[in-house]
């Protein structure tokens, strides 16, 4: 395992630019392996397994979550 969290410090340790390379590295192999359609549904249910996840880690309701998004788009 230490090696692992070497590994992992010295990536953090790298520019930004790196980090979106294997980003976009990672998509790709997705891509290639399951197809644009199923890798965007993955990438669409990760965001909301995110919202969620952070909504229930701060213990707001998801009316009031509704409320705050949709008030402030569709007020005049």
């Amino acid at each position: 395992m230490n090696g692992l969290e070497r590994a992992w410090q010295w990536f953090i340790g790298r520019p930004r630019r790196y980090h979106g390379l294997a980003a976009g590295v990672l998509f790709w192999i997705l891509w290639m392996i399951f197809g644009f359609w199923r890798v965007l549904l993955l990438f669409v249910l990760a965001g909301v397994g995110y919202a969620g996840g952070r909504a229930w880690e701060e213990q707001q309701s998801w009316r009031r979550i509704l409320e705050r998004l949709l008030t402030d788009r569709y007020t005049e």
